[in-house]
This record gives C-alpha cells, structure tokens and sequence, in this order.
C-alpha cells in the first residue's frame, strides 16, 4: 500500500494557508481551529513549508542571551510585554517565516513509511507530487 491511498484532501484546506498571508491571519486560524501547524501552499497549491506553533514560541520568547528568565523577570513581566514581542511580526508574510524541515512524503512512498514517521511523532505528512509539487495531506485518523 502507498501514500497515495491513504492522502486525505478534505483535510487540506482547513490546515493549509497561501504563502501570501501575514503571519497574524496564520494565528487567528491556529486559534481559531485548534492547530498547532499550518501548511503552507503558493497560488498554484504547490506545498512551501509550514508553519508551527514552536516556531511562534520562540518569537514570544524573551531575548535573554541565552540564559534562563528568573522568577523576579518572570514576575516583572506582563501581557504588554508579550504583545509587544509578537506584534512586529503579524504584518509579515507566512513566506517569510516558513519551517523547510518538515518531512513530506510522495504519493508512491510505502504506508510503511508514512506510519513509521507518525509513530515517531509527526501528526501530518504533506504527500507531495515531485513533478508538480503539487500535494495534500496524510494525517493520523
């Protein structure tokens, strides 16, 4: 069996953004849909990369030089704080912020394949055309 019997295309459209979108319309959907990762296509749908909510946490983080926050910073800082952090970046477009290294797999990869990257975690794999680029998702059911 192949990736290609198990693709679901239903499921791309909610979890899926155009490269052309700002970082703060990629946010409201995560939230709005309960998604710790979008994917990302170009106007002609052809798969770009992701983004992910690790990759917003490290923007919210504090620029501690490398060293941990201590209680006293942590008790300092506010909602203000944060927003002001986050905030440079909602106007930005997905395109610029995309994580490349997610896996993706091909239409003709053995299933076995696709379930051994789930089994080590991995809840979706863009299953991508290489001649077209073109792709949708497999996920977990």
């Amino acid at each position: 069996m192949f990736c290609r019997h198990y693709m679901v295309r239903s499921a791309a459209a909610q979890s899926t953004i155009l490269d052309t979108a700002t970082l703060g319309e990629a946010l409201a959907r995560m939230i709005k849909h309960h998604m710790q990762q979008l994917l990302v296509a170009n106007a002609d749908g052809e798969y770009r990369g992701e983004i992910t909510t690790f990759m917003l946490a490290k923007i919210l983080l504090p620029d501690l030089q490398g060293r941990h926050q201590t209680q006293d910073e942590a008790q300092l800082e506010s909602v203000a704080d944060i927003d002001d952090r986050i905030t440079p970046y909602l106007g930005r477009k997905v395109s610029d912020m995309l994580v490349h290294e997610s896996p993706v797999v091909h239409p003709d990869t053995p299933l076995s394949e696709a379930l051994t990257m789930f089994a080590s975690g991995k809840l979706r794999l863009p299953v991508v055309d290489p001649e077209t680029k073109s792709w949708s998702a497999s996920s977990r059911r």
